[in-house]
């Protein structure tokens, strides 16, 4: 049985030692109600440029330009196998999300526990830089 792949990016968005974390909906089929960072998955050909403009867009209400890709993963799902970029970005603009703060990198571990694995890579790539 083949096993559907899902290509998705997060984005690290910096602001001095903190990261920008939003809040899952409490409706959210996999991980509710958990902090994480901002995700989205490929569409067809789209590219990874502009699947972190539609990040900002249509997640946080801001322009997002790539910086750099920073970490790469890999995860079993319920129904899937989840293949994952972290990539910084830079933001312009202010957040309209309905939840979402700045924290420090430590604030994603209960998402990295819960199975988040954008929190995982972004505390994996910080420990690489320390």
């Amino acid at each position: 049985m083949l096993i559907p792949l899902k290509h998705s990016i997060a984005v690290v968005i910096r602001n001095g030692d903190k990261v920008l974390s939003t809040r899952r909906p409490d409706n959210d089929d996999e991980l509710p109600g958990i902090w994480g960072l901002p995700a989205g998955s490929l569409r067809n050909e789209e590219t990874i440029e502009a699947l972190i403009a539609r990040i900002g867009r249509d997640k946080l209400g801001v322009e997002l330009a790539p910086l750099r890709k920073l970490e790469s993963g890999r995860q079993m799902r319920s129904q899937y196998l989840l293949e994952m970029e972290l990539w910084e970005a830079s933001m312009t603009g202010t957040p309209n999300h309905p939840e979402w703060r700045w924290v420090a990198i430590d604030s994603l571990q209960p998402g990295a526990a819960a199975g988040f694995l954008c929190c995982e890579l972004a505390i994996q790539n910080t420990s690489r830089v320390s």
